[in-house]
């Protein structure tokens, strides 16, 4: 029976960075329901379970789950023997592996069925979000002021966003309901309409909603571009966010063909940057560690006190709330008095994808960056979501809120971040056109300096150990000092010379 590195081992780097072709559904079909020899089902394996653990945050998942998928992955290799229908032996393969993967946006294509990292999630119990609800189920003093509809595949349309006012006794409530960031980018044109009547409503009355309340509602939002979020939470603090404060990547070459195979390196996304392909840096030095791509945590955002809502808020969450929607939770996290109702989210925030197409006509969705965030959870919330302070389970979030005392169950003042702040705090005034932002992990404009300069970082170290092998050969040789000196002034020419030729043709 081989070991899970073993197997690994049974294919190269070189066997697995190739750029399958996406296949028709036809042809698909035709796969799916072929019969594989053992050895192609060695090799699906193989290419499977060295695809997942390259993950980057596999090596910080638990034991217990590191082992069961080695187990499992040691177990269906060791069983193998005869033909077997394709689909059959995929579906075995990733329902008895995906559970070990602590990453719920992990995923696994095998032709027609869909597998996700992570345990099931129960359903949400704390009611539909506001913007879902019937003119019959609205409050009587809520007044839409504005809103967006989508379309589904099948034509149906659904609620992008909502916003509308309404009172409870003497008190003024601001009602913003974001259902859906899938289906619109992450730019300020895209999201205008939300911005622009956002902004109309609380600078007209802003001293109103500070004596009253302001709930954001993102229940039953799974994720995309959190522009609108993002939005709010800035406005509300009066300055920038510190949301993700830093993202590792695994430096290997196997984890930059990943990394590659995200959104960000899409021709469509960096020459939106102002990058062209010859601009990408081209990566041949890897350290097999993991590195840090890029660092917030010497910059702090405070709440600004002057120009920040000094009023409340309630955040409404649920079971599925994920992915970007989930940053209703940290983008928020050091407003002075935010108060999160519901239950916890879904729990798959903290892992940057890349997507591939997969030797058997599916796809492969794996990690290549771990984000980090100034939040006090001090638990991997892949596994157990964001919590509320107000637990509802059971009842709707929304009518909770309403018959909560505006400041029961809020913790008042500033959160606990998980890192104490070790540089300078800065007030930075938001532009909401501005299309820079602080989310670098999904900007080829920022990424690739930051590869870049990984680059040069493990070429020095490289150079470094050459130059302490040398020394510590010569120092047991019987050479003169003057000798050891010459040979690591030549080398250092060498580095010199190269670094000039590189510059050349570029």
């Amino acid at each position: 029976m081989l070991s899970f590195e073993e197997i690994l081992n049974t294919v190269s780097d070189d066997k697995v960075m190739v750029d399958y072709p996406s296949l028709s559904r036809d042809l698909r079909q035709k796969m799916k329901e072929s019969y594989i020899t053992p050895d192609i089902q060695r090799f699906y394996i193989a290419y499977y379970a060295k695809m997942a653990a390259e993950h980057v945050g596999f090596s910080q998942f638990s034991k217990e789950s590191q082992q069961g998928f080695k187990s499992e992955i040691e177990r269906l290799y060791a069983n193998i023997s005869e033909n077997k229908k394709q689909q059959d032996f995929l579906e075995e393969m990733a329902s008895r592996t995906v559970g070990f993967i602590e990453d719920r946006h992990f995923e696994v294509n095998v032709g027609g069925r869909v597998f996700h990292g992570g345990k099931p999630k129960p359903d949400r119990t704390v009611g539909k979000n506001f913007a879902y609800r019937t003119e019959a189920e609205r409050p009587e003093t809520y007044q839409k002021q504005g809103g967006a509809l989508g379309k589904n595949y099948d034509g149906e349309e659904f609620p992008i966003w909502e916003i509308g006012t309404m009172k409870k006794g003497n008190e003024d409530i601001l009602v913003v309901s974001v259902y859906d960031i899938v289906h619109r980018d992450n730019s300020y044109d895209s999201w205008s309409d939300f911005i622009e009547k956002f902004d109309e409503i609380y600078f007209d009355d802003k001293d109103k909603w500070e004596k009253g309340r302001i709930i954001l509602d993102v229940r039953g939002n799974r994720g995309g571009e959190d522009k609108p979020i993002d939005h709010v939470a800035k406005r509300l603090y009066g300055n920038m966010v510190n949301t993700y404060k830093r993202c590792e990547i695994k430096d290997t070459p196997l984890g930059n063909w990943i990394l590659h195979k995200h959104g960000a390196f899409k021709p469509q996304n960096y020459e939106k940057d102002g990058l062209k392909n010859t601009d990408i840096v081209q990566r041949k030095c890897f350290s097999g560690e993991n590195k840090v791509l890029f660092d917030e945590t010497q910059t702090f955002y405070p709440f600004n006190e002057k120009d920040g809502y000094k009023g409340r808020i309630d955040i409404l969450l649920c079971s599925r709330v994920g992915s970007s929607a989930e940053s209703a939770y940290s983008s928020f996290y050091h407003h002075p008095n935010v108060r999160y109702i519901g239950e916890n989210t879904h729990g798959m925030q903290q892992y940057t994808q890349g997507t591939f197409n997969t030797p058997w006509g599916g796809s492969m969705r794996v990690a290549w960056g771990k984000l980090t965030y100034w939040d006090k959870e001090g638990e991997n919330i892949e596994i157990v979501g964001h919590k509320p302070d107000v637990n509802c389970s059971g009842k709707d979030a929304f009518d909770v809120a309403l018959a909560m005392d505006r400041d029961e169950g809020r913790i008042i003042g500033f959160r606990e971040k998980n890192e104490l702040v070790c540089g300078k705090q800065s007030f930075t005034e938001y532009n909401p056109k501005d299309v820079s932002d602080l989310r670098k992990a999904y900007y080829a404009k920022y990424i690739n300096p930051a590869l870049g300069l990984v680059e040069e970082q493990n070429k020095k170290e490289r150079v470094a150990n050459c130059l302490a092998k040398a020394k510590e050969h010569f120092s047991k040789c019987d050479v003169s000092e003057q000798k050891v000196q010459n040979v690591n002034n030549i080398m250092e020419k060498a580095v010199y010379v190269k670094k000039i030729k590189d510059k050349g043709r570029r």
